[in-house]
């Protein structure tokens, strides 16, 4: 064990600093005008049983991504069940181009 000072980039031999870097990008792609994202980072230092020197040190990293927000109306049944409309059909993909057959020309 070398002596490196104890800072949020050394923390468990600088995974806290690679997890945060892996987790920025994934953020920004996800987030949109006026939308806010954020990463929750917990350190937890504890003294070890038994010992006058040694301290565990450990991290929780949380990203939480901006929330989705959508809506639809229901109707309640008779029965105490929701009815919905069904899901929207996906569009069909039309090719733009004739699909030539082979040995056709």
């Amino acid at each position: 064990m070398e002596d490196v000072q104890l800072s949020l980039s050394t923390i468990c031999g600088g995974e806290l600093e690679k997890q945060f870097q892996q987790i920025v990008p994934a953020l920004l792609q996800n987030l949109r005008y006026k939308q806010t994202a954020s990463i929750n980072i917990k350190v937890d230092i504890k003294r070890v049983e038994d010992t006058a020197t040694m301290i565990s040190v450990s991290y929780s990293c949380s990203p939480k991504f901006p929330a989705v927000k959508k809506s639809s109306l229901c109707k309640q049944t008779g029965d105490n069940r929701l009815t919905t409309e069904p899901p929207a059909e996906k569009p069909k993909l039309v090719s733009m181009f004739d699909k030539k057959v082979e040995g056709e020309n």
